[in-house]
């Protein structure tokens, strides 16, 4: 039994051609938005950049990002007592 496509991937295919006819027509602001949204749907891009505002969790970070940040803190004091005994 022939499996029914998914909306998505009906979305995708009519998305490709119309980036194959519009690059025909020379059509290329069309041609570009269905490439970028052809992209979108697999990911490609993200809508959000990060930012420095969101937090942080502990849990979030292996072992080795946490060890890394430890030295950096470390580091960072270390630097800053030596500015005050000077």
């Amino acid at each position: 039994m022939k499996q029914s496509k998914t909306v998505k991937q009906t979305t995708l295919e009519d998305l490709e051609k119309i980036f194959s006819l519009t690059m025909a027509q020379e059509n290329f602001t069309i041609a570009l938005k269905a490439k970028e949204l052809i992209g979108r749907a697999q990911g490609l891009f993200s809508l959000k950049s990060p930012s420095k505002k969101d937090k942080i969790t502990l849990d979030g970070l292996s072992d080795e990002e946490l060890s890394q940040l430890v030295g950096e803190i470390e580091l960072k004091l270390n630097l800053e007592s030596k500015d005050k005994n000077e």
